[in-house]
């Protein structure tokens, strides 16, 4: 019993340690439907949101590392 409590500790605590490497450092943005535009743009901190705004989280991607004939989306 002792050793799954361990376990369970361990594997919760790695968890945690490596969400916050992924998700938190990354450079995420929330953005707002815009019908002036017709597309997202990025919220400016201290604007409000209601809940019948359309919103989307975007990660921003390093595109360096992408062929010169660019990449396929599946």
């Amino acid at each position: 019993m002792l050793v799954i409590c361990i376990s369970f500790s361990t594997g919760f605590l790695l968890g945690m340690y490596f969400k916050t490497i992924i998700f938190e450092r990354s450079s995420w943005m929330v953005m707002k439907w815009n019908s002036d535009v017709l597309g997202f743009r990025p919220v400016m901190i201290g604007s409000k949101l209601f809940k019948s705004d359309k919103i989307a989280m975007a990660l921003e991607i390093d595109t360096s590392g992408f062929p010169e004939e660019g990449v396929e989306v599946e």
